[in-house]
């Protein structure tokens, strides 16, 4: 049912965090994965290790918020593999400052990552899947978007909640054509990304979790693999939470 052979992924921001994470549960289930991430040497660490172990996995230098960045790897990946079958939208950043701080630029650069590049890749990646009338695109939200938070940022949380509204409105469009349109949303996730924060802060956030701990990356790539995999094809316009009962608090 998770099996993925033969099925072309891309998964944005792949070279470290829930990415790596992704890139790594899609490779061992079957599929060749394109990581597309800005990061080529800890990409080519990632492939290096999955091709010694029997699985495919190349690194495509991308800019997500570069729209011929993102047009020039989709045309790669379809025109060396002749499809694109799964699309993960996980390039992102995080922002916490308060609105007082937030600069036009701030607020401009995490919107054009976490959005803007996540729009390019999916209207990049659902012109060759009309063709084939068949896709998965899986887009990651995250917890901010649906609740507030105190340690999230207004740009950050606006970002991750039009990410929601994206793939609800992609999945109304393309899902009759066989495209299904999900996203998954993490709670706070043991990633590079809060590596700075106290341990205040720290334990202040797993006071809110129900089972007692943050996420890991592992939680949510699993969340994902079901979404691309044939257990996921009854689903679209979905998200689902990772979170560890964070919303029960």
């Amino acid at each position: 049912m998770f099996d993925l052979k033969g099925e072309i992924a891309i998964v944005t921001g792949g070279s470290k965090g829930i990415g790596k994470a992704i890139v790594y549960a899609l490779a061992v289930a079957g599929a060749t994965v394109v990581i597309a991430d800005i990061d080529e040497d800890n990409g080519k660490h990632i492939c290096n290790e999955l091709s010694g172990s029997g699985f495919q996995a190349e690194i495509v230098k991308t800019d997500v918020t570069d729209s011929k960045s993102v047009d020039s790897l989709v045309h790669y990946t379809v025109n060396k593999y002749g499809k694109v079958d799964i699309l993960v939208n996980n390039a992102g950043i995080l922002g916490d400052a308060p609105i007082t701080e937030i600069s036009d630029e701030d607020w401009d650069r995490l919107m054009r990552i976490n959005l803007t590049g996540a729009f390019y890749c999916c209207r990049a990646a659902v012109r060759h899947m009309l063709e084939k009338r068949k896709g998965k695109i899986i887009n990651i939200a995250s917890a901010g978007g649906k609740q507030g938070f105190p340690l999230a940022g207004v740009h950050y949380c606006a970002s991750k909640g039009g990410i929601m509204a994206l793939t609800r409105q992609l999945a109304l469009q393309v899902s009759p054509q066989g495209i299904h349109v999900n996203a998954v949303a993490p709670g706070t996730t043991e990633t590079e990304m809060i590596k700075n924060r106290s341990e205040e802060k720290r334990q202040f956030i797993i006071n809110k979790i129900p089972v007692g701990r943050m996420g890991r990356p592992e939680d949510t790539a699993a969340a994902v693999l079901f979404l691309a995999s044939k257990a996921g094809d009854y689903i679209t316009g979905e998200t689902i939470d990772v979170n560890g009962g964070l919303y029960m608090d």
